[in-house]
């Protein structure tokens, strides 16, 4: 970046931060009003293009789990005195950098191409290196002494990390956080409903919470052990069942089921039966999923008392969206992503999230309870069958990259040809050009492109052919034509040795040549013989290297794999929404072909120049290339391998739920 522009950026940012840092605890409309006043005046194409795609990266840096935002979000709740800020007016949120992004545009002076190409070079950088930004800040206030705010009952040890201890996580009370933990808030929306406390059971409270006390009194103990001694029964009652179960034909799992705070008798309304109720409506919809196998439901739904359990002794269950017993039901997910609902246990990765899944059960029996290295696990397993899949689709990939080159040679050769057709009258001439120069073009570029070697003779000999026909009025002009004709006979017969033409069959058009050049040296019209070689010539269509065409649906075959190719559609995209700009390799992508059937591949590679995606599974026979355009038209195209299971539960449930 220019030093404009980084000034630019870093003024904005400043500004931003100061902005939101001043402003006065709003709520509702009167939070935003002020902050979004540039983008509700937007005009033009230009201005809706950029704020589309700034808006498209901050929700991918949203989706980062490397950008630990909240953490530095909660500090300053603590050094402003905000306790409901929210996360679109954190000094230290995304907001301040989308309106960095603005600046950079705008200093740049740029055309839109060019801001957009931009954009996506920032974006990298900011998902490379805000997540050491928000570490060092974070590190920076705690050094300082500002201390999280305590969005829940939670015990604090040395440093104030979260440690273990009962509470339920709760966002209660004042802690509410819009938009920043659709499972805290989820929670909270319950709470409402029951104009519940933070209490642990009726007036027998965890000791002081603003204290961060562990202190419980003997009946709330009592209780609490008596509680965990019921979950413990449920579970061994659930594995039972397990164990137990179908062996021919079922999936060896009882049927699925959310467990419900009346299940256990719990008063309604009680944080007990709040925490319960918020992870019963989550893995409802984890077991209503329509894209997860039932087997893989199973192996998650084996970890539901387990992880009760957890949220009941780890009260930042609730409030910290990194959680690594939520992100391990996300992983779970991930890893399964792309499998079809039927899919039996007896497919490698739902044997090995079955396993994890009754390893994790163990890990969580410990005093620990360190789900790390099934992290660690799960991110190995995500990575080898991401790679064995573009391993095996190398070949599907070779036939996409082979059809598009020769339909780039195809249409690069036609657009030379209808460029070499405006600069000639003979028919002759033109008919030669058409029926074999423009075969041998097409073989250039093949060999070298546009910019090879060969594609350039061809070309110059193409140009010696049309001047050679032409009638040479000069002394000088007509002896520069017969030191030439030696030379570009040569250079016509090594073209047409190249195309395998018979010495029979280039010989009509060679004599046709000879008399046309004579004619061209006593600088007279050409002869127009009868011979049956000079028949009309009709233009090439309209296929140009320089237009996109419409191309039905086609099977592309070799080497007995099969990709299904569709064609690129006529009408002109966002710049930025074709080629690498949308869709990103390694990413598993939801799509419709066009006869309504929805699959769900991996992204292997991509053609070149076209940005044609080939999307792969091991499910299929086949592989499916599409158009980044086309992509972009569906509505249900979208890329599932960014999703969070657990988190995109916790948002549907929470937008059932209505507080009071």
């Amino acid at each position: 970046m220019t030093p404009a522009e980084i000034e630019a950026f870093a003024r904005v940012v400043g500004e931003a931060h100061d902005e939101l840092a001043a402003a006065k605890q709003q709520d509702g409309f009167e939070q935003t009003a002020g902050l979004t006043a540039s983008r509700i005046s937007l005009v033009g194409f230009d201005d809706l293009e950029l704020d589309i795609r700034i808006g498209d990266i901050a929700n991918r840096l949203k989706g980062n789990e490397r950008i630990d935002r909240w953490r530095v979000q909660l500090r300053y709740m603590t050094l402003l005195n905000r306790p409901n800020m929210a996360a679109e007016s954190s000094p230290v949120g995304l907001d301040p950098i989308c309106q960095g992004l603005w600046a950079i545009c705008r200093a740049g002076n740029n055309n839109l191409e060019q801001n957009l190409e931009r954009l996506g070079r920032l974006e990298e950088q900011l998902q490379a290196q805000l997540p050491n930004v928000y570490t060092e800040l974070n590190d920076l206030l705690e050094h300082h002494g500002i201390e999280p705010a305590q969005v829940q009952l939670m015990q604090r040890a040395t440093g104030g990390k979260p440690a273990s201890g009962p509470g339920f996580g709760g966002a209660g009370g004042d802690n509410f956080m819009p938009g920043a933990n659709a499972l805290a808030n989820l929670q909270h929306a319950l709470r409402q409903q029951f104009t519940s406390d933070d209490s642990f059971f009726d007036d027998h409270s965890p000791g002081n919470a603003s204290s961060g006390s562990s202190a419980l009194n003997a009946s709330a103990l009592v209780m609490l052990n008596h509680l965990m001694e019921r979950l413990n029964a449920l579970e061994s009652q659930h594995a039972s069942g397990v164990a137990n179960g179908p062996a021919d034909g079922g999936n060896g799992n009882p049927p699925l089921s959310a467990l419900r705070s009346k299940d256990l008798d719990l008063p309604l309304g009680k944080p007990a039966a709040i925490a319960l109720d918020t992870l019963s409506l989550i893995f409802e919809l984890i077991f209503a999923a329509p894209d997860l196998p039932d087997v893989v439901k199973a192996a998650i739904g084996r970890l539901q008392i387990p992880l009760l359990k957890l949220a009941i002794l780890d009260a930042s269950f609730f409030a910290d969206s990194r959680h690594p017993g939520r992100r391990l039901i996300n992983r779970m997910a991930r890893a399964a992503v792309g499998l079809a609902q039927d899919t039996g246990r007896e497919h490698p990765i739902c044997t090995s999230l079955g396993k994890m899944a009754d390893a994790v059960r163990t890990t969580l029996e410990k005093n620990d309870g360190d789900l790390s290295p099934h992290l660690d696990e799960l991110e190995t397993l995500i990575a080898e069958r991401d790679q064995s899949l573009k391993a095996n689709a190398r070949p599907y990939l070779q036939l996409l990259l082979g059809h598009e080159a020769r339909e780039a040679a195809i249409a690069n050769a036609q657009d030379w040809l209808f460029k070499a057709l405006g600069k000639t009258s003979h028919a002759q001439i033109a008919r030669f050009l058409s029926d074999y120069w423009v075969r041998l073009m097409q073989l250039a570029f093949m060999e070298g492109g546009a910019d090879g070697a060969l594609w350039k003779e061809c070309a110059a000999t193409c140009e010696q052919l049309l001047s050679s026909v032409r009638p040479q009025q000069s002394a000088e002009e007509r002896k520069q034509l017969l030191a030439l004709i030696p030379s570009l006979l040569k250079s016509l017969n090594d073209g047409l040795d190249r195309l395998e033409i018979s010495s029979t069959e280039r010989t009509l058009f060679l004599n046709t040549c000879f008399h046309l050049q004579t004619a061209a040296l006593r600088n007279r019209p050409e002869m127009q013989d009868a011979e049956s070689y000079a028949r009309p010539v009709t233009p090439p269509a309209a296929r140009t290297a320089s237009s996109v065409a419409s191309s039905p649906a086609q099977i592309l075959e070799g080497d007995g794999k099969r990709v299904r190719y569709l064609g690129l559609p006529s009408s002109v995209q966002s710049p930025w929404r074709s080629g690498n700009s949308a869709w990103k390799e390694g990413e598993w992508i939801s799509f419709q072909l066009p006869s309504g059937e929805h699959l769900c591949g991996l992204h292997c590679g991509q053609g070149t120049p076209t940005g044609t995606v080939l999307l792969f599974n091991d499910q299929w026979d086949y592989a499916v290339a599409v158009a980044p355009s086309l992509l972009e038209q569906q509505l249900r195209a979208r890329i599932v391998s960014a999703s969070s299971l657990f988190d995109d539960a916790a948002e549907r449930a929470l937008s059932q739920v209505k507080p009071r």
